[in-house]
């Protein structure tokens, strides 16, 4: 196969990958709801854009994350829907308390959902170009550009998140986008990209304020770039490269708060929109020991003048040792993972712990009774950690969570390409940094909180194959194509299996008794399809815990958890596991019903007392089921 063969399958495969993610995107399109959702659609997106027409420059701020970048891009279905708030209900007909009630236009729904998210779907499958295009750009391979944009193109969770009208749905690409523009610029010096990671950054920034944790990636990429190199080529290390690094990583900054503020120009009215998303991350403590470093640094400078060459080469001799320390981590968290899972949970009870989390209040970070945070010790502390890491670790597949137990191998055995030690290095550390982060910031993680580490880890992932194939003695341009072409076909069918759940995904390794997930409002459209074909679907009224299930439900919800059935008499319950776990949500029956059978009638019995139900991915930790009414 010749040089321009390569490339016409190089880019007949990037087509094909990027057609079937946004084919599978587009399926089932508006046929779901999720939490919150509801209130981008209906208020945020239409208020920032008003906000903008009436140049009400402080209602520009929409919510504290600041999910900007969902009103500029979700904003197009404002196109089809100028005010979609006003078809979202339909009437209450023929009772004597409409109050007790709320119904859904259920047709309209779905058609809003697909106005709002088709824009989503549609950028980010345009994004798989840029991941192509700076990826070539900072690894200098046209095969591995491809390698990694089929992983991405090929993820479920990543699909998933891009049906979501949400921040995260572009956090993740903004996130590693900026990451791919700031590896180009180490390899290159370009200030085309270093212009571009400002951009970039400053877009996640409006995303989520947890983007400035990138610049701890960057930073991390720095090092790298530094330490990873010859001792005689570290040896010429000096202070004048050193402030060139920082001088880039401060420029940055600077564009990327530029960005933040012109698509956000609330925080020329109050700067607090902006000092309340640095502050999560920049604290005195961390800048006083910013400032003490600089000093100290400047100390040695100003004692012996070639000191950080020295220093540098020192540390260079040492490079195989850091990098498998590194990895290390990263291996010893995955397997630790995998083995507590496998012995029931011995090691640290995570899924118990998440749950109690839920139940407490997740904001809370509250583990009681089994956790006593107040008496915190070391091994609390590592169950934690644990803790946080357990939706992603069982959310990647087995071939990533085996390519990096291979590659802290390969790491020890010093048999890694000298031109990958930095994305190892950095990728791995920054994982680690990012659950270290979570749990300091008390967030419990799930899959979605946890959006920008796949990326990070399917860049990883690519690289690593790459170091495979070298292994095997099969590197070359043709093998790494043919490579990109099986695990597309592979990916191709995992999608296939789990549409339309794709954010529900769980990979093999995690017993089937245990999820990662809840529904999150998924298999809500599926049990109103089942109540929607019962006998006089339209006079039904039931309750949920959610009112995703009502959205899609031609008859009436009952708005209040507080059921009094002289009034009223619901035909039935619609519970998820969310709501099953919360007790304190639970529906209930005023003290002077005539029915003996209390609300914990229903809830004890719902492992076998139901008539319909849908287990997500196939677990029965994930479900979603409707329980009769019994008189």
């Amino acid at each position: 196969m010749n040089q321009k063969h390569q490339k016409i399958l190089t880019f007949l495969i990037l087509f094909i990958s990027i057609i079937s993610f946004f084919s599978f995107g587009f399926y089932h399109l508006g046929k779901f709801e999720t939490t919150d959702e509801h209130l981008w659609k209906y208020d945020r997106i239409p208020q920032y854009w008003q906000a903008l027409k009436e140049k009400d420059w402080e209602k520009t701020y929409i919510n504290d994350k600041p999910g900007v970048t969902v009103a500029l891009i979700s904003g197009f279905g404002l196109i089809s829907e100028p005010n979609p708030k006003e078809n979202q209900y339909l009437p209450i007909e023929n009772h004597a308390n409409p109050k007790l009630f709320e119904k859904y236009n259920y047709q309209q729904s779905e058609i809003t959902n697909f106005n709002f998210r088709l824009p989503i779907l549609i950028f980010a499958t345009l994004s798989l170009l840029a991941f192509f295009y700076l990826s070539y750009k900072a690894l200098n391979s046209y095969p591995l550009a491809l390698l990694i944009t089929i992983l991405v193109s090929t993820n479920s969770i990543l699909l998933g998140i891009s049906q979501i009208i949400n921040p995260d749905s572009f956090f993740w690409i903004f996130g590693s986008l900026s990451t791919l523009a700031y590896l180009a610029l180490l390899k290159t010096q370009s200030r085309s990209f270093l212009i571009a990671c400002g951009v970039l950054t400053g877009l996640a920034l409006l995303s989520k304020y947890t983007a400035f944790i990138l610049f701890a990636f960057f930073t991390l990429a720095m090092l790298g770039k530094i330490i990873f190199q010859e001792p005689s080529e570290a040896l010429k290390f000096n202070w004048k490269i050193l402030t060139h690094y920082i001088l880039e990583i401060i420029t940055i900054f600077i564009i990327s708060l530029g960005v933040f503020a012109f698509f956000l120009p609330a925080v020329f009215v109050n700067p607090d929109y902006l000092f309340k998303g640095i502050s999560q991350f920049l604290n005195i403590k961390i800048i006083s020991l910013g400032i003490g470093l600089v000093l100290a640094l400047a100390l040695l400078i100003t004692w012996k003048k070639d000191i950080l060459g020295q220093i540098n080469q020192a540390i260079a001799k040492k490079k195989n040792i850091i990098l498998a320390l590194s990895l290390s981590l990263l291996s010893f968290l995955i397997i630790i993972s995998v083995l507590n899972v496998w012995i029931n949970q011995k090691i640290a009870p995570v899924s118990e712990l998440r749950d109690l989390a839920y139940l407490n209040e997740p904001k809370e970070f509250n583990f009681k009774p089994l956790l006593n945070r107040k008496n915190e010790s070391i091994m609390d502390t590592a169950k934690l950690f644990l803790m946080e890491a357990y939706p992603f670790i069982f959310s990647i597949s087995p071939l990533l969570i085996l390519l990096v137990i291979f590659i802290t191998i390969q790491a020890y055995r010093k048999k890694i390409s000298p031109e990958n030690y930095l994305i190892f290095f950095a990728t791995s550390l920054f994982a680690i940094l990012y659950f270290i982060s979570t749990l300091l910031a008390h967030i419990v993680t799930n899959a979605r909180y946890s959006i920008i580490l796949y990326p990070f880890i399917l860049i990883f992932g690519a690289v690593s194959l790459i170091e495979l194939l070298n292994a095997l003695k099969f590197k070359s341009n043709k093998n790494i194509i043919i490579l990109s072409g099986i695990i597309l076909i592979i990916g191709i069918i995992q999608l296939w299996q789990i549409k339309p759940f794709y954010f529900s995904y769980t990979n093999l390794l995690l017993p089937q008794k245990y999820t990662i997930h809840d529904s999150w409002g998924h298999g809500a459209y599926e049990a109103a399809q089942y109540l929607n074909s019962l006998p006089q679907a339209e006079k039904l009224i039931i309750w949920s815990n959610s009112d995703t299930v009502c959205r899609f439900f031609k008859g009436q919800c009952l708005r209040s958890r507080k059921i009094d059935l002289n009034l009223v008499e619901p035909d039935y319950f619609v519970i998820s596991k969310r709501g099953a776990l919360k007790e304190k949500n639970h529906f209930e029956f005023t003290p002077n019903s005539q029915f003996t059978k209390d609300s914990q009638y229903y809830f004890k019995n719902l492992d076998k007392n139901y008539v319909w139900q849908l287990l997500i991915d196939n677990r029965p930790g994930n479900f979603i089921k409707i329980v009769k009414f019994e008189k």
